[in-house]
């Protein structure tokens, strides 16, 4: 995909993990102010908009998911809007960026009249973001899905795991990432719809507000996640306890059995003349007593429900 695309009068430019050359590019082809270069070349942790006289800059932050870890982590969008031109430059790759390009060239190649307005770099900020705030959308969905096959493992299992607990855990730093994430963006928006006001002719303010009800949207589907998150962190600790608890009842009635069949062959085992000890069953009926007053201990026990 070439960095650089022209369509009509607008220059769309984009950059993943871009080196120092690509970064004096941008900076000479544009220049742009010294601020933004410094913000591109460092990573930046808080969204920010940023207007100057010819540019407006923006850097935003978006979930990138890792298959091998099952994480989350802060894909940053830097953004320069130029009223001819528009730059993005990601710290890590997405495909998403490339499908939107693709898709942009198509639509102005067909030089709709009625769309003239889509010719522009605040038109193709809406579809990045727009894009990128359903790809979000999309994993929250599965994300609820995860936490119901979740929550379905911990009641099925006999034994609660360490693979549960490590998925559990993942799903809640998962979703405290996009919460911190997608958060502050909301006001983001509102500061860019004003400020486009200023700098392009068309009326976009639809465009934006849709953005903004997508980010209500998000944030509601996070709340939801994080309470679910929290309601099954809650019924795998309080199962943990009650497995726990069975498991310490056992081992206490198995502690009276054994001390009371201790306590017996004790007795038995002292020097002195002792009931019976002249008979050659003896040892057998003392076993056999043994047994029979386990069993009716269990018996007992299970009837008081202790076990």
């Amino acid at each position: 995909m070439e960095k650089f695309l022209s369509m009509g009068n607008v220059t769309r430019v984009h950059f993943s993990n871009p080196s120092a050359e690509d970064i004096k590019e941008i900076v000479e082809t544009y220049d742009v102010h010294d601020i933004i270069e410094q913000d591109i070349k460092e990573i930046n942790t808080q969204d920010k908009i940023d207007i100057y006289d010819e540019c407006i800059f923006l850097v935003l932050h978006f979930p990138k998911y890792n298959k091998t870890t099952s994480k989350y982590f802060s894909n940053e969008f830097n953004i320069i809007l130029g009223k001819d031109y528009i730059v993005t430059v990601t710290k890590y790759h997405t495909t998403h960026i490339d499908n939107i390009r693709k898709q942009y060239a198509e639509d102005i190649a067909q030089k709709d009249p009625d769309e003239e307005f889509k010719i522009s770099p605040y038109y193709i900020l809406y579809k990045i973001i727009d894009v990128m705030y359903d790809k979000v959308l999309v994993a929250l969905n599965k994300f609820n899905i995860d936490l119901n096959v979740l929550e379905d493992a911990i009641f099925s299992k006999d034994i609660l795991n360490e693979t549960l607990l490590s998925k559990l855990l993942t799903k809640k730093r998962n979703i405290v990432l996009l919460k911190h994430l997608m958060l502050p963006q909301s006001e983001i928006l509102q500061e860019l719809q004003k400020a486009t006001e200023n700098f392009y002719e068309w009326d976009l303010d639809v465009y934006f507000e849709d953005l903004i009800y997508k980010t209500d949207k998000i944030t509601a589907a996070i709340n939801m996640a994080m309470e679910n998150t929290e309601s099954i962190s809650t019924i795998y600790n309080t199962s943990a306890n009650i497995k726990t608890n069975t498991i310490v009842s056992i081992l206490t009635i198995l502690t009276v059995i054994v001390w009371l069949m201790t306590m017996i062959t004790w007795f038995y085992g002292m020097n002195v003349k002792l009931p019976w000890q002249e008979f050659a069953n003896t040892a057998f009926l003392i076993i056999w007593g043994m047994v029979v007053i386990s069993i009716v201990m269990i018996v007992i026990f299970r009837k008081k429900k202790w076990i």
